[in-house]
Formats: structure tokens, sequence, C-alpha cells
């Protein structure tokens, strides 16, 4: 099975990290890219103190014609690009042009319908306004008109009052954001990525809204569609109480049933997040794309106090409010069932042993998992082209966050 690992930009004594914890991480990952047993192909970066101490990948990128995962490889992110613009979002609140607290109808004046009158930017931010799913007639044939995206999030009914509890918008949370960045800063959240973060930080593949003259390079996803069972037994396993809507969502999310594979140029394609002109849409909730070795860089800024060589990304008091959590330990959120603590944009903690609330980022579909910790000035990414076997998969991708911050002395 094809595999790489590049040279890294240090030692691991060099940056306080024990290098026997390092290369059982890096084996640990080898050896399930080599057994296939959790995902067709992968990549692994890791930094601590701003320097890359692990970049590696493998596997197979495409599997109709046995394309592998290369050092070029990018990988869809799923919900890992609501971390990405979570951070552009408090950008903005950093140079003065909203106050957390505003109500998003100060600068959308339409989103004030059906009981969304109240919610505020915090709201959005912390998955707490209520407009989690739907509308259904929002189909992946619009997702790239921006008008009918905003007209469909302003004529929703949230399913509670905005502010009363935390409930995941998979794919809301990115079209508020997108129409409010374009009213605040008159750029779309793509732009905004590129000209403000991917750029100064020299970041050629990490993208909101693919360059179509980059699409040779992005892998598949594999995710096929859930099995109800086999989901259900994994959640019970992890002490997860299933929430049958968002099941149903996820279920229908990638798959377009109307489309014959006969007529595709690879059988892949019948996925929706498999298609080109899927990868070009700006979706701030779901649809970006990248390699492990450049979110895992994004992240080792935002590790080292939202700065870098120099130049702050954020203030210290908008990255500190940005990761104080909105809800209680042990809040169930009312989309997922699970005990999330949310930040303003990003998840804070993690499962894994050694996490704590400053361990934070945000994970994606599939099993993609993008994570800073402060306190350790580390930053992973693991990126696939989608998780089998629920309950393994969860085990072995906790192990590589484990022996993550293991490393770390």
């Amino acid at each position: 099975m094809a595999f790489y690992q590049l040279d890294p930009e240090v030692t691991p004594q060099a940056i306080d990290m024990d290098a026997e914890v390092v290369e059982q991480l890096s084996q640990t990952f080898r050896t399930a890219v080599e057994e296939q047993q959790f995902f067709a192909g992968a990549q692994l970066a890791v930094f601590r103190k701003g320097k890359k101490v692990l970049d590696l990948g493998g596997g197979v990128a495409r599997l109709s014609d046995d394309t592998p995962v290369q050092p070029e490889t990018m990988f869809t992110l799923y919900s890992s690009t609501k971390g990405l613009a979570a951070l552009c979002m408090h950008m903005l609140h950093d140079r003065g042009i909203f106050q957390y607290d505003d109500r998003i109808a100060q600068y959308w004046p339409e989103f004030a319908q059906n009981g969304k009158e109240t919610a505020t930017i915090t709201h959005m931010l912390g998955h707490r306004i209520g407009n989690t799913l739907g509308p259904d007639w929002l189909t992946h044939q619009r997702w790239g008109d921006r008008a009918q995206c905003a007209k469909a999030m302003e004529e929703m009914t949230p399913r509670w009052t905005p502010g009363e509890a935390n409930g995941y918008h998979p794919l809301n949370y990115g079209f508020m954001l997108n129409e409010l960045m374009v009213r605040l800063d008159g750029r779309d959240c793509g732009e905004f990525f590129r000209e403000e973060v991917a750029q100064p930080l020299d970041l050629d593949s990490l993208f909101i809204g693919l360059p179509e003259s980059e699409e040779d390079r992005v892998a598949c996803v594999y995710e096929a569609p859930l099995d109800h069972g086999s989901l259900s037994a994994a959640a019970q396993a992890m002490g997860i109480t299933p929430d049958e809507e968002y099941f149903a969502f996820q279920q229908s999310l990638n798959f377009d049933e109307d489309l014959d594979p006969a007529t595709l140029a690879y059988p892949e394609l019948q996925n929706i997040f498999n298609r080109p002109e899927t990868h070009r849409i700006v979706l701030p909730a779901g649809g970006g794309i990248g390699s492990a070795r450049d979110i895992a860089k994004f992240y080792a800024m935002v590790s080292l106090g939202a700065q870098w060589e120099g130049k702050p990304y954020l203030s210290k008091e908008t990255l500190a409010f940005a990761i104080t959590p909105t809800n209680k330990p042990g809040d169930i959120d009312r989309s997922l069932r699970l005990p999330i603590i949310y930040g303003q944009g990003w998840m804070l903690g993690h499962l894994a042993q050694g996490a704590t609330l400053r361990t934070f980022g945000h994970p994606g579909k599939g099993g993609q998992v993008c994570l800073a910790d402060l306190d350790r000035q580390l930053s992973i990414a693991f990126l696939n082209t989608g998780q089998q076997d629920y309950l393994g998969f969860f085990q072995f991708s906790n192990t590589l966050v484990e022996l993550a911050l293991a490393a770390c002395r």
C-alpha cells in the first residue's frame, strides 16, 4: 500500500516531544493505512510550537483508478470547515465591525422573521438559534445560489427560542454565517479566508470554495449510506442516543439517488461531495477542501495564541472569548444528542485522554480530526476518505489524539 512520510522541520526533541511516542503515533497511522480497515486513504500532520514534526499519508485517494494519496492530495473537510469560518468571524469582530451580542437582524433585516428577531451573532456561532435542519427545498442544487440560501434561512422558524439551548446546525450554520459576512465585510467567507488567512499563512492547500485549477488534487469520499443498525450499535457503545431526524439528514446528505451511475465519468461522482461543482461552492459549514499539513498549520497558528511570525490574527481577548463555553458540561446537544461543549464556532474538549477545554477545533463528517491545544502549543490534523467500521474508527482516531497529546513534555 502506497505510503509517504515527509521530513519534519525539527526533531521531536527540539520541541520537547517524546521521540518514541511520536514514532508510535506514526506507526499507528501507518498500520491503519496498510490494513485498510478504517479508511481507503488518509493524511496526518502534527505541529508543536509552530514547527512541523509529522507529515505523512497513504492509501488510495480514488478507488476507481487506484490514485494514491500523495503529499499534494487534499480532502473534503466537511464540518471541519466550520473551524476555519469561525476564525474569519472573530477577525471581523477584532476589527470592530460587530459586537457578539448584536442581533443578526441589525445587519440582515430580512432575518427577523418567525421567531428569529432576537437571535444574536453569539447565538449563531454557538449553534443556539434553532435553525438546525432544512428547509427541504434547499437541496444541493441550490447551495451555490447565495440569495436562495439566505431566503431559506430568513423563512425558517427555529425549533426553540434563540439562546435557549445548543443544537448543532450542520449546514445552516454556514448559510447564515456566509450571508452575514457578505453584509458585514462585502466578501463571502471563501474570499475572506483566502485573502486574510490562507495567503498570509502560505496555505496553498486549504480552501473554502475550491478553484477549478486544483480539482485534480482532491481525494474522493467513500462513506457509504449510513447503516442504522451498525451506527446505533456504535452509538450505544459510546453512550449516545441517536437523533432520528439528524440520522435521516446524514443519510440523505451525500448521495443523489436520481442519478444513473452509468452516465458518470467515474462512479464516485454519485456522491454529491465528490463533484467539482460542489467543491467550487462556498460552503462554510461543510465544503472546505484541504490537506492535513495546511489545516494543522492553521491550528498551529491558533495554538500559539492566534498569531504567526509576529502577525496577530486575533487579540488575546477575542481568542479567550471564542473558547469560553456557551453551555454547561453534560448538556446534551438537541440535534446530535451528544454532550458537546461549544465555544464560539469551535467545539471545546475531546474524548481523548489528556484533552481539556483548551483542546479545541472542529471535527468533520467521515472522521476528520482538526485540533489545537493552547497549553501544549500543539496542533493535529487527520483527514481521510471516509470512515468505515464506526466504533473501530472512533477508537483509532481517539488513539491518534491521545498519542499526540501524550508526546508533549
